[in-house]
């Protein structure tokens, strides 16, 4: 299939005109594809199981096509009729999907929601730093940890992606945010492209989920600060190894046990930070105590791994440990289901 050129679509301002593009899925986030795409003059068609009757009417008022069928076969005569140069696919697509299978027979490049919205993440002059979060729950929960102790730190911060602001919406955003905490489920992580040029570059990328069902370094490709993962038996250490860093970026390993340097771990009941001091070789920052943490309601065997990964990303953007701790050691910390709140 021949086509406009995709090598050049890098930026919000680059020229989306001349493309047909397929938007696979229309919940939140394929919707804000949709939306995304016809704002950059896109020609844009989505298909779909079924779709809210309020946004296929806003489909049609975008000037969208939209194909709702529970017949597959309806939906892939469609898309062939149409004959996408792209196609974007929603998070909740499966593989096994028969539209994704048709698509890929017809060598039409597939792209995540993810990476579509990196692409485009430039729209407004100061453009965010992206902190990547897989693991769905434990994802959200790391996110939600974080961003209160950015706030607390004076950061500017909003989480998106799973749970959350759809990705392109926290882009289109008219605030400007310093870092978007960007929550990935492990199928948007494992649809991430690998090795492009001008491809993602996250100041960081975060996972302590050990019954992650991806594999490969995708999510840590491009990470220019720290890759921080899960020490121990079912850790995350092989997907660093994976991964295609910017150099100078670290590795950061969480753990309950004693940290070596760049990590993060505990000693003799202390939280302890050696992964964003100047002299990591000798020297550990304490942060809190196990004793306050569970004081405050942290059930410490299930959400250490939820503290030590949002610890390590305030840390990542200077956060100073007396912050994190009064944030950590308030006794509703645990129960806060607010991913967005105020500072």
């Amino acid at each position: 299939m021949s086509g406009p050129s995709l090598r050049g679509l890098t930026s919000w301002h680059s020229d989306w005109s001349t493309l047909r593009v397929a938007v696979v899925g229309l919940g939140a986030t394929g919707f804000a594809i949709v939306d995304t795409l016809v704002e950059r003059g896109a020609t844009v068609m989505a298909v779909a199981l079924d779709a809210d009757n309020d946004v296929v009417r806003i489909m049609d008022v975008l000037g969208a096509t939209s194909v709702m069928s529970q017949d597959a076969q309806e939906r892939i005569h469609a898309l062939e009729g149409f004959d996408p140069h792209l196609a974007v696919l929603s998070p909740g697509i499966s593989e096994d999907d028969p539209v994704v299978g048709a698509l890929r027979k017809r060598r039409v490049p597939l792209w995540s929601d993810v990476d579509f919205a990196w692409r485009v993440r430039d729209k407004s002059p100061a453009v965010s730093a992206w902190v990547l979060i897989a693991g769905d729950q434990t994802g959200v929960r790391i996110a939600d940890v974080a961003n209160r102790m950015l706030h607390a730190g004076g950061v500017r911060a909003l989480v998106a992606g799973f749970s959350a602001t759809p990705l392109l919406d926290a882009l289109r955003d008219p605030h400007d945010y310093d870092t978007l905490l960007v929550v990935a489920t492990d199928t948007q992580v494992s649809r991430l492209a690998r090795h492009e040029p001008g491809g993602r570059s996250p100041l960081m990328a975060v996972c302590v989920d050990s019954d992650v069902s991806f594999s490969g370094g995708a999510l840590y490709d491009g990470v220019r600060l720290g890759c921080v993962y899960r020490k121990g038996p079912g850790g995350t250490m092989p997907l660093v190894i994976d991964a295609d860093v910017v150099d100078g970026a670290r590795a950061i390993g969480l753990g309950s046990d004693s940290p070596g340097m760049s990590d993060i771990g505990i000693v003799e009941g202390i939280v302890v930070d050696r992964a964003f001091i100047e002299d990591r070789e000798n020297l550990a920052l304490e942060i809190t105590t196990l004793t306050e943490l569970a004081e405050a309601g942290w059930a410490i065997a299930t959400d250490l791994p939820v503290v030590l990964g949002a610890i390590a990303i305030a840390r990542g953007h200077d956060v100073s440990p007396e912050v994190i701790a009064q944030v950590l050691n308030m006794p509703e910390s645990p129960l806060s289901s607010e991913l967005n709140g105020a500072p």
